[in-house]
């Protein structure tokens, strides 16, 4: 049930769109602001055009307190910060403020939710896969690219949901509860906004709030912090990792995957079924298959998931072969452990492009597993973040570091730099906003660069 009567949605792109369109067909009347220009950004034309056509009154290049004080609830897109003028007036006011990702108690679905600093998306994704093969009803999306209020105006008789969540989107949740919830691991990010690991943990922390003893969580037994955060939880705690332990969940025995509790042993895939590269995608897909079982999927469905499953793009994304130089999308490796994780992936030389806008974590561990990987040929920096990185590569002892102004230029030297052949990774450590809208056009430009080059496509 919908907790208030009205709403003022902070927001025009598709979180507060979408938010909208389902608040108002749920009875509620509702008005949505946005901070910048309508010409600011091309997807406001298609908001405009749903919002009139839906009868909604909106407002663009400012929000404005004094209609904001007519509306019962502010709901808030994700990417708004909690200290942006509108909410800090909302608090002052002592409005309800709630995250567009409270709309899936409302419409009270059941959710199996992944949260984790690195490879949350692809254990989405391949959790959504799995979940398919036997409930075909379900929606996938959230933080992944489509809102939880998207996806029920579109599927308005939905039950069942997948939804990737991040950190922005747990700080606005009331009531929102996973009957089963995946922490992948937990890696400094988004310092910039939390400014400590305390104050992020915490807020990652949140997708527990409202669970109990009948749900169940799903944590990584390799990360130690999550390996001891199990037994403080009122859900059932299951734990995947690739090390050895004593635990109840799963484990790789021989290229097996087993789900293990002390009294069940059932075998749920094999290393061979998981289609894209990477030990750390064995992980994703331990942690996937995990979740589904636990919520009930059968190991049959789970196995004709992993299958089917060929991964996402921006994440070790093959684009196309330049001169012989394989060219690999990894934009949306965002910190600097996705970075150590996409070179592990690498099984020969390679050239990696780094650099972007700033999230507030040091890049010195990086560079340090950087520095000796002796399957690297060079490192391109560029962006705001390039001198950084730069300098602790240098700290570090690698003195194979290339400036370039852009990613236009780092994709030219990178394919000159492996004459001889090898792979081109674009997994820049960092934020795209310097440069970019988000990651996607990050990588979408890349893609366009090297087929522009001539590029052998898959």
């Amino acid at each position: 049930m919908i907790p208030f009567e009205s709403a003022f949605i902070v927001g025009a792109l598709p979180s507060g769109l979408f938010a909208a369109l389902y608040l108002q067909r749920h009875g509620v009347r509702v008005f949505v602001s946005e901070h910048r220009n309508s010409g600011d950004d091309q997807r406001f034309v298609s908001s405009v055009q749903l919002l009139e056509q839906a009868g909604i009154p909106y407002e663009f290049g400012g929000n404005t307190v004094g209609i904001m004080t007519g509306y019962d609830a502010v709901v808030v897109s994700p990417g708004v910060p909690l200290d942006a003028a509108i909410l800090v007036a909302a608090g002052r006011l002592g409005k309800f403020v709630v995250g567009e990702m409270e709309i899936a108690a409302y419409a009270d679905l059941a959710v199996l939710a992944v949260t984790g600093s690195n490879g949350k998306s692809t254990t989405t994704a391949l959790l959504g896969e799995m979940v398919a093969q036997q409930y075909p009803d379900v929606v996938i999306g959230g933080n992944l690219g489509t809102p939880v209020s998207q996806l029920l105006v579109e599927h308005p008789a939905a039950s069942l949901a997948v939804l990737e969540v991040s950190c922005f989107q747990l700080e606005t949740i009331h009531t929102f509860h996973p009957r089963v919830a995946v922490f992948s691991n937990l890696v400094p990010n988004h310092l910039d906004r939390y400014g400590t690991m305390k104050r992020y943990f915490e807020t990652k922390q949140r997708i527990f709030a409202n669970m109990d003893e009948k749900d169940a969580v799903v944590l990584n037994w390799d990360d130690h912090t999550l390996r001891e955060l199990g037994s403080a939880l009122v859900p059932r705690a299951f734990y995947f990792g690739l090390e050895d332990g004593t635990y109840s969940g799963v484990s790789v025995n021989g290229g097996v995957i087993l789900f293990h509790d002390g009294e069940h042993l059932v075998e749920l895939f094999r290393e061979e079924d998981v289609r894209i590269p990477g030990r750390h995608n064995i992980a994703n897909a331990m942690s996937a298959a995990l979740a589904a079982f636990v919520y009930g999927v059968a190991p049959e469905a789970i196995q004709a998931g992993i299958k089917r499953f060929n991964g996402l793009p921006h994440r070790l994304e093959y684009v196309g072969t330049v001169a012989g130089v394989a060219c690999v999308n990894d934009s949306k490796a965002t910190t600097p452990e996705s970075v150590i994780t996409a070179s592990r992936a690498m099984s020969g030389p390679y050239v990696v492009i780094l650099g972007g806008s700033s999230k507030g974590v040091s890049f010195d561990g990086m560079a340090e597993y950087l520095a000796g990987d002796t399957n690297l040929k060079s490192a391109i920096v560029m962006g705001t973040t390039g001198p950084a990185i730069a300098a602790s590569l240098l700290q570090a002892g690698m003195t194979r570091i290339v400036h370039a102004e852009s990613l236009e230029e780092g994709v030219s030297q990178g394919i000159s730099l492996l004459k001889g052949g090898g792979t081109l990774l674009l997994s820049p450590a960092c934020a795209s906003f310097d440069m970019f809208r988000d990651f996607e056009e990050r990588g979408d430009r890349f893609r366009a660069i090297v087929h522009s080059l001539g590029a052998t496509i898959p």
